[in-house]
């Protein structure tokens, strides 16, 4: 319950972001995903089968490879050759709503991968969060 208490008081005190851009369809974003447990990344091969038991939708993917910090990267299993989804109408909401507005994300450095079409703006300069608290 804590847990829950916190995130609401977190989001209702930070400013606001705002995803803008469009899509540049490089398939980027289909071939580095990080999937977590419990908000801590993937690191082995046997946590990734242990939570494909309970978190089914991670079947859909498959371990590409690693990133700098040791975390497994993961490819959508389907991203085609041409960099298209091949369930694009069926996808799932992770998909839908990629790249997804995280403030705490964002706070620490986050930012959608190189080359990628979208970006986060704050929704007004913060001078003005100081002025009108």
């Amino acid at each position: 319950m804590k847990k829950y208490i916190k995130y609401y008081i977190q989001k209702l005190l930070s400013s606001k972001y705002i995803r803008k851009g469009s899509c540049k369809r490089c398939g980027k974003c289909c071939r580095n995903i990080l999937l977590y447990i419990e908000d801590e990344p993937i690191r082995t091969k046997e946590q990734f089968e242990r939570v494909k038991e309970w978190e089914k939708h991670y079947n859909n993917f498959y371990i590409s490879g690693k990133n700098e910090t040791g975390a497994l990267l993961f490819t959508c299993n389907e991203i085609s050759e041409d960099n298209l989804c091949k369930v694009y109408h069926f996808r799932g909401l992770g998909c839908r709503n990629y790249p997804k507005v995280n403030s705490k994300f964002l706070i620490n450095g986050g930012k959608p991968l190189d080359g990628c079409g979208y970006y986060f703006e704050a929704d007004k300069p913060f001078t003005s969060y100081l002025n009108n608290p």
